[in-house]
């Protein structure tokens, strides 16, 4: 009897003990799928936010090479247009120097010119002046005052000089007034100012009298009018004045008269130069 009480506790102990296992077992299981349910939403978590990071990544990579690129656009079209100006402006001074020069190399054939006359008309006037041999006379008739009307006589060769008024009966000698001579002539001596006029120099082509010209802008106001075959100034134009220049003749003035002043009044001005 003893022997199966023994056997029967036995048995009992291992049955707690089975017992005891299986709800061990089941707590387990019961706690693995939870730890494996946060394990996945964490993972899950963490993918999201790989796969978030990966698309805004990509999407600033491409913001910021955008911006770039377009940075990168602007300064190149500056660089183009800034070349495009260097070669225009290139090109406007070399126009304006095979024009100016081939100007100075026509007017340089009347360098030594001492023969010529030319009618010049401007706004207060116009007179005539005729040259030969350092001999120079000059008919002018003013616009605004008849009286004004004068001639101009000087002879270089003597020191000599006369300005009449035909209209007053008066006249005086040796005076300081000096006669705008050699005005067609003007491009004559200008090769030393070529490079400087060059570089703002406005010319385009224009017609006067009958005759083709270069039209040289030396500024907004003032304009000269250049004949393309000869070289010599045919119109000059300012602000507020515009004179023409015509009948320029070479080597045509047979003899230079002197002011006959039979009649006038004549004051010289010899003694009154200090």
């Amino acid at each position: 009897m003893k022997k199966i009480r023994k056997d029967d506790n036995i048995m009992g102990e291992n049955e707690e003990e089975k017992k005891l296992n299986i709800e061990n077992e089941e707590k387990v299981q019961e706690n693995v799928p939870a730890k494996e349910e946060k394990t996945n939403a964490e993972v899950k978590k963490e993918e999201t936010k790989v796969t978030s990071e990966k698309k805004e990544e990509p999407n600033f990579k491409k913001v910021e090479t955008k911006t770039k690129k377009s940075k990168h656009g602007v300064a190149k079209a500056i660089l183009i247009l800034i070349g495009l100006l260097v070669v225009v402006y290139f090109i406007f001074v070399m126009r304006n120097y095979l024009i100016l020069n081939a100007i100075c190399k026509k007017a340089s054939a009347y360098k030594d010119v001492t023969n010529y006359t030319y009618h010049l008309k401007g706004n207060s006037g116009e007179y005539t002046a005729s040259v030969k041999d350092n001999i120079s006379r000059m008919d002018q008739t003013s616009v605004e005052n008849e009286d004004r009307t004068m001639i101009i006589w000087s002879d270089k060769n003597t020191g000599e000089t006369i300005v009449a008024f035909p209209n007053q009966k008066t006249a005086q000698k040796n005076t300081l007034l000096e006669i705008p001579l050699a005005v067609p002539f003007e491009y004559v001596n200008i090769d030393n100012r070529i490079m400087g006029m060059v570089l703002y120099t406005w010319i385009y082509t224009d017609e006067f009298d009958g005759k083709e010209c270069y039209v040289i802008c030396l500024d907004s106001n003032y304009k000269e009018w250049v004949e393309k075959e000869t070289g010599l100034i045919v119109k000059k134009e300012s602000k507020d004045s515009s004179t023409e220049i015509t009948n320029i003749g070479i080597n045509n003035v047979d003899e230079i008269y002197k002011p006959d002043l039979t009649g006038y009044e004549i004051t010289d001005e010899t003694n009154s130069i200090k």
